[in-house]
């Protein structure tokens, strides 16, 4: 079987698809079938030796010229702008990004088609990248896309924002849509790398498959006594985070261990502050695990079974994530104003003395491993082709 990979692009850190197309890509290659990819070279991708991968463009945000577009996203990050910002749909994320401009959607389709009539792909494996899922349709080939409750639109949608596909739609007299986000029900099926549990989606064409990481999970007799933050770009900035949880937990039994890109390592008596950690090592002893809502980081959580203090901002999907979290009494989720050290102090001290929070997350981790992560998707590929 031969399988095009397309993840989708942003001129942005966004590391879930990239990593989960990379995974994949590992899982394919085991089983022996050929892999190429079809992914912009932005900040996100990396080279895999031996995988041929087929030029793309990266898309600029709000489709502003190239120069101008990396000038905007640094000054994003450094007045931390998308703290403050609402992220209303996927639809709005994709606008953002300058995925779905007239001028970059054609360009990007027109060189996914172009990968596809030179590699010959049996199936396209779309990692949410809408494009991909065109482009398929266009060359008449089988394709598969990522997807998850938040991004459906009857969940959430900015049809305001979808013209410039809409023209491209109508040119290539493909079937008329309302919003860029009905592009997903064109996919032979759906992966979810999630469980109805946590992403109640009824859909013929939908596949549960848990994350597409599934870590050795150790058990650790010891008593816990770590507390892990990741809040990514999140709506809580490093330096929020490092201050607050030094100032309540510096000298404490617990040792902190913050992950982020953007303050320079350091440490200082129990905090640990790096780019990143192996959360393989430090998940099994964690208390508690503050994040930003990401999927890879509610599933990190889950899998290990560790109680969340989720903090997502004004992020639709994060949003959902947590009140998931919250629903399967797996963790808490926090206000952005309510991130202060008294708040956190409280929060932890809850669930370290109330085990049903840990007995909640760890449940539902195995539920999720069960589902079979990047192996189901394998089969499901496979399937599909033969």
């Amino acid at each position: 079987m031969r399988v095009l990979i397309a993840p989708m692009s942003a001129m942005a850190e966004t590391s879930g698809p990239f990593s989960r197309a990379v995974a994949l890509c590992h899982k394919l290659i085991e089983r022996q079938h050929e892999v190429a990819f079809c992914a912009a070279k932005d900040v996100n991708y990396k080279t895999i030796e031996n995988i041929k991968n087929y030029y793309a463009p990266i898309p600029s945000p709000l489709g502003m010229p190239m120069f101008i577009g990396k000038r905007m996203i640094k000054i994003v990050q450094l007045l931390g702008i998308q703290q403050k910002k609402s992220v209303n749909s996927y639809e709005q994320v994709l606008h953002f990004i300058g995925a779905i401009t007239y001028n970059h959607f054609l360009e990007d389709v027109f060189y996914i088609r172009k990968a596809i009539q030179n590699f010959k792909p049996d199936v396209v494996y779309a990692e949410f990248r809408i494009s991909a899922i065109v482009a398929s349709k266009l060359e008449n080939v089988k394709v598969v896309t990522g997807f998850s409750y938040p991004v459906q639109k009857s969940f959430a949608s900015n049809p305001e924002y979808s013209e410039g596909v809409k023209v491209f739609i109508k040119e290539n007299k493909l079937p008329s849509i309302e919003s860029v986000l009905d592009i997903f029900d064109w996919a032979d099926l759906k992966v979810v790398p999630s469980s109805y549990e946590l992403e109640p989606i009824d859909d013929k064409k939908i596949v549960f498959t848990g994350p597409f990481f599934v870590p050795k999970v150790k058990t650790v007799e010891t008593p816990r006594n770590k507390i892990i933050a990741y809040m990514g770009y999140g709506t809580i900035t490093p330096k929020t985070v490092i201050y607050n949880l030094a100032k309540v937990f510096e000298e404490s039994k617990f040792q902190i261990y913050i992950a982020t890109e953007q303050v320079k390592p350091f440490k200082k008596n129990n905090i640990n502050v790096d780019r990143k950690f192996d959360f393989s090592e430090l998940m099994p002893e964690a208390v508690a695990y503050i994040n930003h809502g990401g999927q890879n980081s509610i599933m990190t959580g889950l899998i290990y079974g560790v109680p969340q203090i989720i903090c997502p901002g004004n992020n639709f999907e994060r949003r959902y994530n947590a009140s998931s979290i919250v629903h399967l009494g797996a963790g808490v989720s926090l206000e952005s104003g309510d991130f202060n050290a008294k708040t956190i102090k409280k929060i932890v001290k809850e669930l370290n003395i109330k085990p049903i929070y840990a007995n909640n997350s760890k449940k539902s981790g195995e539920r999720l491993l069960n589902l079979g992560g990047v192996n189901k998707v394998v089969q499901v590929l496979e399937d599909l082709i033969h």
